[in-house]
């Protein structure tokens, strides 16, 4: 009897012990698939949270890429974790986030047990167990109604020459800018991931915090899946999606580049992917209707590279209906045109969504004759200039200006007429006028001399003659030591009219002039009559 109670108290220790471990087990897959932490103000300012120094802050979104959570009267947030996901803080109004010197903000978590790589760049190395507690600091700042934000189309160097013309072409006239912060918008380099560090070292020097936007050219090709092609990014600038709001508008960064391996073949196509379009849907579901929402993207969403999924496509129109007072900006193509996307496309809402392809710092690539200071002209194919857009927000309205770099702040157009005609020629001469920021609804007037009157001129999607000029006289100088332009594309801001009378012989000066909702422009250029 005592050998049979002992092996029944054995027994019963051995399921007591047994039962503890697998709670104990089972308790610790669930910290694991689980994150939490702390939301702050920093009074200390070292970025650690304090309890006794330290205030948590209520009220404050938090993400892991899919779901959202807000954080309680403690500051405390808890979310599910994923592998391979990253943790980031929705920067509310009136706070900010700590800025490497880089300028880059530093908002997010990178979990990543494994890593993600290709096998050309150095990508995310394994991020090891999972903190725990992953809190983020907020520091107070005074963000006002009314601001700027500087927006760059592709940077998009292939080698460090190419960061040398950012750096002596864009760059300069911005340092010290009154400006909220930065945004490029993807195609940050030219598939040369090694250029992260130092294009991102020039571009401190505005002196702002700088945000940037993941593009088909920040890829590691030879990633096997979505996650690895991002590895390198990941390490440089964190999530490839995620939202954060400014003053009284809120922008919602996407990742619309999906990496698709088939056997042999690696390809992009835009879209979003299952996570973040559900993220996207808890995003918009909790701001408030008539908020102000940008949404920045490298592909544009519409006429442009193929969706992967056209339902999901229609899904995401869906979103944006239900959100009108929104906006879209995007790059990409190496133009710069105002498209609304509608009922014919199969946009939903009420009235069509604008979205801005906005042109490139790099132009056409870099390409065409070096000016006096050896910086490639670069003219984009549509005619507009190597230019930059600074976003002009009030409120919940907002609007748009386009800043050719190294050029007055009135340059806003180019007008072709021949440079010289005969009196007979001139009485029904074309006059071509490139506005490159015109909306497409502008009123758009010309007239010759200060006693002529003013000509209406028409809309008209066409090749820019300008651009044309430009390449038929490089194409003249036969083998050139720079990268020739590329062809022409149609231009989406022209506009032109025939005048209506004979011209004495001489100079005269042709006026052109336009008025959108936004802005007004005028253009001036001669015309010789012999």
């Amino acid at each position: 009897m005592k050998i049979k109670s002992s092996c029944i108290l054995v027994l019963i220790f051995l399921f007591a012990q047994g039962y503890a471990m697998h709670h104990e087990i089972k308790a610790a897959n669930q910290s694991v698939s689980k994150v939490k932490g702390i939301v702050f103000h920093d009074r200390s300012g070292d970025g650690s949270y304090n309890p006794r120094k330290d205030k948590p802050l209520e009220g404050v979104a938090v993400s892991n890429g899919r779901e959202i959570a807000v954080s309680d009267k403690n500051g405390y947030y808890e979310l599910p974790l994923r592998d391979n996901s990253v943790i980031f803080i929705i920067k509310p109004s009136n706070w900010m986030v700590p800025v490497s010197d880089d300028q880059l903000p530093e908002f997010f978590y990178v979990h990543s047990p494994t890593g993600a790589t290709g096998t050309k760049f150095q990508g995310l190395p394994a991020t090891g167990h999972l903190p725990e507690s992953v809190n983020f600091p907020l520091y107070p700042s005074d963000e006002p109604d009314s601001y700027k934000v500087v927006i760059f189309g592709d940077t998009q160097p292939r080698n460090e020459q190419e960061i040398y013309y950012i750096a002596r072409d864009a760059l300069p006239e911005l340092t010290g800018i009154n400006a909220a912060f930065g945004v490029t918008m993807g195609d940050n380099v030219f598939d040369d991931l090694d250029l992260f560090e130092p294009l991102t070292s020039v571009i401190s020097t505005v002196g702002i915090p700088w945000r940037y936007v993941l593009g088909n050219h920040d890829i590691d090709f030879t990633g096997n899946n979505n996650t690895d092609a991002r590895g390198a990014w990941y390490r440089k600038f964190g999530p490839s999606y995620y939202s954060f709001s400014y003053g009284p508008a809120h922008y919602i960064v996407l990742d619309n580049i999906r990496w698709i391996v088939e056997d042999e073949k690696r390809y992009y196509r835009t879209g979003l992917g299952a996570d973040q379009m559900e993220f996207l849907r808890n995003e918009i579901a909790r701001l408030d209707n008539d908020q102000l929402v940008v949404l920045l993207a490298h592909i544009p969403f519409a006429g442009s590279t193929a969706w992967e999924d056209e339902s999901e496509q229609q899904a995401f129109y869906e979103i944006l209906a239900g959100h009108p007072n929104s906006l879209s900006l995007v790059a990409h193509t190496h133009r710069h045109y105002h498209h609304f996307i509608g009922e014919d496309e199969g946009f939903p809402g009420a009235q069509p969504h604008h979205m801005i392809s906005v042109g490139t710092v790099c132009g056409s690539w870099w390409t065409g004759s070096p000016d006096e200071y050896g910086i490639p002209h670069a003219m984009m194919s549509d005619g507009t200039p190597t230019s930059y857009n600074l976003l002009h927000i009030d409120g919940d309205e907002w609007k748009m200006s386009l800043k050719a770099t190294r050029r007055p702040a009135d340059f806003q157009m180019h007008i072709y007429v021949p440079e010289v005609v005969t009196p007979g020629e001139s009485e029904n001469m074309m006059v071509v006028a490139n506005i490159f920021n015109a909306l497409p609804s502008a009123e758009v007037e010309m007239k010759i001399g200060d006693g002529g009157q003013w000509i209406r001129m028409e809309r008209n999607q066409r090749h820019d003659p300008v651009r044309i000029a430009v390449m038929k006289r490089e194409e003249m100088l036969g083998d050139v030591p720079w990268r020739n332009l590329g062809s022409e594309r149609i231009s989406e801001h022209i506009w032109e009219a025939r005048s209506a009378s004979r011209l004495e012989p001489g100079a005269h000066v042709i006026h052109v002039r336009a008025k959108d909702k936004w802005w007004e422009y005028e253009g001036r250029q001669i015309i010789y009559v012999q």
